[in-house]
């Protein structure tokens, strides 16, 4: 019954808590950050605006909540082993290498914390297992977990793997050991006359003959009694530890560390501290991996990488009651020594790596020293003076559907190789783009630049400067003789199609890594590359990375709002570069001379979207910035400009803090917006029913083409070795020589380039050759200095969340309230893109976000389709309807490609082909509209448009669209507004609020199945 008991315990745990949760954390990787000093995820939010002492209180929850599976098992299995061990006549070997050995087979596969083996080892140890078998499993409980050890080999260099495993064997093996021989004999004995069980019966000449039901009682009797001694035992002295290491963790400062030296007092500080503080499960690799991503010394990390959650005060008091103070104290002490030991093992095999590798990579010795449509009939169905306007209404029908006669069952969308239509983009990633800003891709916009009536697609290109790409009207695309040869060598990100100079055709808005930005005028259907508008950026900018355009000032002409950006990942905090800015359109030629930079400290710009979020008339602009800075909504003004929100003010609760876009829309059809912001959107636990990962093995599988293939495989093959910036390994600088000869100096370029930064040392950037300019760039431009975030400030800014999406619906009084949870549209993933609109036309909107980053993981995230179920909240429908893709994607377009009414999806992927997602609605049962106003923007960009329909029992809902640029991640959609209508035939009115606030309601029959362009003069 005992044994029983035991294997259902383990059982019920392993499958339905432990390896579950230490899988995600795996699926993760990295993909998550810290809520709370001692735990994954926060069970009460901690603000760091609150007093120590509540923080400490909030800590010391989130802990017990963090450990209460863990710890009820530990006590739980504590109890039964303690049983099991009192019925056994032998429970130890006679030696104490067999006996650590033991210990290290039973600690492994329990996959508990620390904190929570503690009550298990105190159970072992009572009931008379020897001392190296109890410490051994303490230790080897959660270090040798097999799925923590996948953890540390896949998100830490090899070298810190290894030197981890190997330390924890010779703990177990050899100092666990040593320390048991070294204590006095009677310190080993247990309290005078301990049972724990209650005496067997005298056995028969026939054996024992108990009865089953003497026994079971007996059982039960003694395995409660076990249970509240290890209770009484263990578990005051856990909320002890909890709260302890609460107050160690609260009090010391996030960036203790930023710039202390590395020493021997400060690496035995950072290694008492270590085995100090009461960690859950994978949380030493988690840190110290998101640590060495940050820049914290090497010896620092591997210090940490070892100490955490090895030991803890929880496992020193539950030794020191069960045995002596003197085995505590000698086996933290030893855990302490060895953990300097890894750190300054760390320390200097990272800087003779590092020299070795700058000598292999430069050739010399290096010595560090520390440092409208084509087809069908148009037909008037209006044309009227409304007020003082001249309204005309023309419509053409849709084409028939291209999935006409598709068998039943099939799913909404069919995924292809983009070249399949003849989007024959090849792959342009290679390893001098594994860095950021490169390492996301580029733009893709949708326009109808020759004014043919289908849409064109336009995908920038940091290799040609970018892929014009033509559509013949059915959905096919050849590629465009225009040939930019101005900007074939320039570095282009975004290509933002946009009428500046209000002539009725579609300029392009170019920004360029270091070289600038630019207006492309389209004449007649023509680029005039020859002969681009410079727009001047701030004379430091780097790159103008998110763009939106909109009537800022009232003039009819479409202003710029530039999103600026510095360096990224491994800088996190730019300076003044990075400040965002409005240029101001006056006479059609926005050079720039004209601007206003936008207040607030600024931060790494991702998104900005241009947008009436409070539905008051009047445009209001979000910035949605990445890492520690703050984003920022400023409210349009009836008077003109913008008033920047406060945390005072009460009106925006929340934003996201890793923000990568950020979009509205009236998703309920209720009359009011709701914003939405999208980040790294995955918690440690509980994302496996809503995220879709593949192994990184399986990366490159899907793709078609011979030669796609073979670049899309050795890319993979570098990822497999190649760790960027703070995370690099010197020792893989031979890995240089085993690649083409044309990629070998990019990629010494790009390896001297992580040294510089590991080694904190801007002077190896001058080792770079002038030859590689994109490594030298990213080399200098981190060592630009930051701003220093001011407190004040930072206390007004909107408080930002960590790891979910946010949504914020809009209120009658203006404020807004966070209902992402409560709508199943918090968890993302690696949110990049988002596009919100109606893709299976059912009336309602729904959200597909396009995920996945080049940083080191060990999966690959697909796209997540949230579907509106109309009734307020979404379901994860993305294998449904057909959306599954596993490539690393950051930018999308939502288009009808093949003009049948439903919207199509085209992505660019990171080292895949561009893929297009095809609709396969089996009807065109919707509404396009687009607008031509010749009283300001011609494309009526800032308008909005809103469509009357009756249900059978006479009810009405009004279903609105806004016409936006921006918002997404480097994706511009065309400014054409699209309604499914579900099962209605018609909507039985139309109404238009035009840029100006001026409004136009048509009420007549608008039947599905058209496209239909609105005119006013």
């Amino acid at each position: 019954m005992c044994v029983t008991l035991i294997a259902v315990l383990a059982l019920q745990f392993w499958t339905t808590s432990r390896y579950p949760s230490l899988n995600e954390k795996a699926m993760m990787s990295g993909a998550f950050q810290l809520e709370d000093p001692l735990s994954f995820d926060a069970w009460m939010t901690l603000r760091p605006e609150d007093p120590v002492w509540h923080r400490i209180l909030v800590t010391t929850v989130n802990w017990i909540e963090t450990n209460q599976q863990g710890m009820t098992f530990g006590v739980l299995f504590g109890a039964a082993l303690l049983t099991l061990f009192g019925y056994l006549s032998r429970t130890s070997f006679k030696g104490s290498f067999a006996n650590a050995v033991a210990g290290l087979g039973i600690g492994a596969p329990l996959g508990v914390c620390v904190n929570c083996a503690a009550p298990i080892a105190r159970a072992m140890y009572n009931g008379g297992a020897r001392l190296e078998t109890t410490m051994a499993a303490m230790i080897a409980s959660p270090t040798l977990n097999v799925i923590v050890l996948t953890m540390l080999f896949s998100l830490l260099p090899l070298y810190m793997a290894l030197t981890k495993l190997a330390l924890s064997f010779v703990v177990i093996l050899l100092l666990v050991p040593l320390i048991a021989w070294l204590m006095p004999r009677d310190a080993l004995e247990l309290e005078p006359k301990l049972r724990t069980v209650s005496p067997l019966p005298a056995p028969t000449a026939a054996g024992w003959d108990e009865p089953l039901r003497d026994a079971a009682i007996r059982f039960v009797r003694d395995y409660l009694s076990n249970l509240l001694f290890i209770i009484l035992r263990t578990v005051p002295l856990m909320l002890l530890a909890g709260f302890l290491g609460a107050i160690v963790a609260t009090l010391l400062p996030a960036d203790l560390l930023n710039d202390v030296s590395f020493s021997i007092p400060s690496v035995l500080a950072v290694a008492t501290i270590g085995i100090f503080l009461p960690v859950p499960i994978g949380f030493d690799v988690v840190t110290s991996s998101a640590m060495l991503a940050a820049g914290l010394a090497p010896g620092f990390v591997m210090t940490l990488l070892f100490a955490l959650g090895v030991f803890s005060v929880y496992s020193y008091l539950i030794l020191a009651g069960a045995v002596s103070f003197r085995a505590a104290s000698m086996l933290a002490f030893a855990l302490v020594i060895v953990s300097a030991i890894a750190g300054v093992f760390a320390h200097h095999y990272e800087r003779n790596a590092t020299s070795r590798a700058l000598d292999m990579l430069t050739g010399f010795n290096i010595s560090l020293a520390p440092s409208a449509h084509a087809a069908g009939p148009t037909e008037l169905i209006f044309d009227n003076r409304i007020g003082g306007d001249q309204i005309t209404i023309t419509a053409k029908p849709h084409l028939p559907p291209a999935s006409a006669g598709q068998p039943a069952g099939e799913s909404t969308f069919t995924r292809m190789e983009a070249w399949h239509l003849g989007i024959d983009q090849p792959i342009e990633f290679s390893i001098d783009y594994m860095w950021p800003p490169f390492w996301e891709g580029r733009s893709i916009a949708a326009t109808d630049f020759d004014r043919d009536g289908d849409p064109d697609i336009i995908i920038a290109s940091t290799r040609v400067g970018m892929h014009i790409y033509e559509n013949d009207g059915s959905g096919q695309f050849a590629r465009s003789n225009q040939f930019m040869t101005a900007f074939v060598d320039l570095p282009v990100f975004n290509v933002v199609p946009a009428d500046f100079d209000n002539d009725g055709w579609q300029d392009l808005f170019v920004t360029t890594y270091q070289q600038g930005n630019f207006i492309i005028y389209n004449q007649a259907g023509v680029f005039d590359h020859a002969n681009a508008l410079a727009v001047a950026n701030r004379d430091d900018g780097i790159l103008t990375l998110a763009v939106a355009v909109a009537d800022l000032d009232g003039n009819g002409m479409l202003d710029i709002v530039k999103g600026n950006w510095a360096a990224g990942w491994y800088r996190r905090i730019p300076g003044e570069e990075a400040r965002n800015r409005i240029v101001f359109n006056i006479d059609g030629r926005p050079d720039g001379s004209d601007h206003l930079d936008l207040p607030g400290m600024p931060g790494e710009t991702l998104s900005v979207l241009v947008s009436d979020i409070d539905d008051d008339g009047h445009q209001d602009l979000v910035v949605a910035n990445d890492f520690e800075l703050p984003d920022y909504v400023y409210f349009g003004r009836p008077e003109g400009g913008f008033t920047l929100s406060r945390r005072a003010d009460g009106r925006i609760p929340m934003s996201t803090t890793t923000t990568m876009a950020v979009k509205s829309a009236d998703l309920h059809n209720d009359g009011s917006k709701e914003v939405y912001f999208a980040q790294i959107a995955g918690r440690s636990s509980g994302i496996s029913d809503r995220l879709k990962l593949q192994p990184l093995e399986r990366y490159c599988n899907p793709v078609e083409r011979e030669a796609d293939l073979e670049t899309c495989r050795s890319n993979m093959a570098i990822k497999t070795w190649y760790r960027t910036g703070n995370n690099f390994n010197p020792d893989f600088a031979q890995k240089c020589f085993d690649l083409p000869d044309a990629l070998q100096p990019t990629c010494k370029a790009m390896l001297i380039k992580d040294l510089a930064i590991q080694n904190r040392d801007p002077q190896i950037c001058s080792l770079i050759p002038n030859s590689q300019q994109l490594p030298r760039q990213y080399c200098d431009i981190h060592f630009k200095p930051g701003q220093a975030l001011n407190e004040a400030d930072m206390a007004q800014t909107i408080p930002q969340i960590l790891r979910r999406n946010v949504l914020l619906a809009a209120q009658p009084d203006g404020t807004f309230v966070e209902r992402a949870e409560a709508e199943n549209l918090e968890i993302g993933g690696w949110s990049w893109d988002v596009k919100i609109a109606d893709f299976d036309q059912d009336q309602y909107q729904d959200v597909l976000i396009v995920n996945g980053t080049w940083v080191p993981n060990e999966v690959s995230p697909s796209n997540i389709f949230l579907r509106n179920q109309g009734n307020g909240t979404f379901e994860e429908a993305t294998e449904a309807h057909g959306l599954i893709d596993y490539a690393i994607t950051a930018a999308a377009v939502r288009v009808d490609i093949d003009l049948d009414g439903d919207l199509d999806v085209i992505t660019v992927p990171v080292n895949a082909p561009v893929t297009a997602f095809i609709n396969n609605q089996p009807s065109s049962n919707a509404v396009t509209i687009e607008l031509r106003d010749f009283t300001a923007n011609q494309f009526g960009i800032g308008a909005e448009t809103s469509l009357t329909v009756k249900s059978a029992d006479n009810s009405e809902m009004i279903m609105r669209r806004e016409f936006q640029t921006g918002g997404g991640f480097m994706s511009f959609d065309l400014p054409i507004a699209h309604f499914g209508m579900g099962d209605q035939k018609a909507a039985s009115a139309m109404a238009i609020r035009w840029p100006d606030g001026t409004t136009t309601r048509v009420n007549a029959s608008f039947a599905a199945g058209q496209h239909y362009t609105v005119t006013r003069q």
